[in-house]
C-alpha cells in the first residue's frame, strides 16, 4: 500500500511539474518575434505581412492572424492581432483597443476576431491550459451600450458569449462558455477565465455568439481581448464587477443616425454606410 501510495504521489507530482513548465503567452514584443513597432499601434502576425496565414508564437503556443484580399487592393485582416493601444473610446474603427484600455500586464495584448474559416485559433503541444485573461473590445462595448448602424443596443434579456472549444489530435475534449455580457451587465475590466475542465489538449477554437442576430449572422461586433494565455489564476484573485449597460457613458458612437445597408457582392459582405462602401472589417472600399 505505501508503494501504491508512494507511486501515486511521485505521478501527481511530474504532472504538475509538466504543466508548471507551461510557458505563459505574455505577447510581448520579442526579437525575431512579435513586433509592435510603435506606440498605439497593431502587429497581424508578422512585420510584412502577406496574402494568407501567419502563425507566430508566444510562450508554449502558436497563434493564427490571417491575412485577406478583399480586391480593389484593399487588403484586411482578422483571426489574432496583438497592438499596444492603451485608449478605450472607440469613435469610429478602432477595433484593436479593450474596455478597460490597455493590457491586463506589460504592454501588448491581443483581440481576436471571427477567421471564419479557421479550424482553430491555437495550438500547444498537448497539455491543460488552465485559463487566461480576456475582456471585452471597445468597439463591441460601443455596440452593446449605444447600438450602432446593424446591432441593437442590449436590453437585460440580451447576452454576448465566447466560447473555447479544446481538441487533442484533433477530437474536442469540450468547451468552456463565458458571458461577456449577459443580464443588462458586461465585462469592461480584464477577467480571468479557468479552462482547466477541458483537459490535455493541442488546439483551441474561439468563437462568439449573440442574442443579437440577422440575416447574416450574429450582428454584436465578434470580437475580444485576451492576455496572460495559459496563466494560473492569481492567488486571491476576485473577479471584478462588471459595468451596467444603462449606466456606462465611456464610449459614444457618433454614426447612429446613418442609414447602413448590408449587401453580398462577388460573394463577399459589404456594409454601404451613407455614400461610402465597407468590408465587414469596417475598411472603406
Amino acid at each position: 500500500m505505501r508503494k501504491v501510495f508512494f507511486f501515486s504521489i511521485v505521478m501527481m507530482a511530474c504532472a504538475l511539474s509538466a504543466n508548471a513548465e507551461m510557458k505563459v503567452a505574455t505577447f510581448e514584443n520579442e526579437v525575431g518575434g512579435i513586433n509592435v513597432a510603435h506606440a498605439d499601434t497593431c502587429w497581424q502576425g508578422a512585420d510584412d505581412p502577406t496574402v494568407g496565414p501567419h502563425l507566430w508564437e508566444s510562450g508554449n503556443f502558436t497563434f493564427a492572424s490571417y491575412t485577406n484580399d478583399w480586391g480593389g487592393g484593399y487588403i484586411g485582416y482578422n483571426g489574432i492581432t496583438v497592438t499596444n493601444d492603451a485608449s478605450n473610446t472607440f469613435t469610429g474603427y478602432e477595433y484593436y483597443r479593450s474596455a478597460s484600455g490597455g493590457a491586463y500586464e506589460g504592454e501588448n495584448f491581443a483581440v481576436w476576431n471571427d477567421p471564419w474559416s479557421a479550424n482553430v485559433d491555437v495550438t500547444l503541444e498537448a497539455k491543460v491550459v488552465v485559463g487566461f485573461f480576456v475582456n471585452n473590445a471597445a468597439y463591441a462595448v460601443n455596440s452593446m451600450c449605444n447600438g450602432d448602424n446593424y446591432a441593437k443596443k442590449f436590453g437585460a434579456e440580451d447576452w454576448f458569449k465566447l466560447t473555447i472549444t479544446g481538441f487533442k489530435n484533433g477530437t474536442s475534449q469540450g468547451a468552456v462558455d463565458f458571458y461577456m455580457a449577459n443580464e443588462g451587465k458586461y465585462v469592461n475590466e480584464w477577467t480571468y477565465v479557468d479552462l482547466s475542465t477541458l483537459g490535455e489538449i493541442d488546439a483551441i477554437k474561439f468563437s462568439m455568439s449573440s442574442s443579437d442576430t440577422g440575416d447574416y449572422g450574429m450582428n454584436t461586433p465578434a470580437y475580444f481581448c485576451m492576455d496572460n494565455f495559459g496563466a494560473q489564476k492569481p492567488a486571491g484573485y476576485v473577479e471584478p464587477a462588471r459595468a451596467e449597460f444603462e449606466l456606462d457613458e465611456a464610449v459614444v458612437n457618433t454614426n447612429v443616425d446613418v442609414k447602413v445597408v448590408k449587401v453580398i457582392r462577388n460573394g463577399q459582405v459589404v456594409i454601404i454606410r451613407g455614400d461610402k462602401t465597407f468590408n465587414i472589417l469596417g475598411a472603406e472600399l
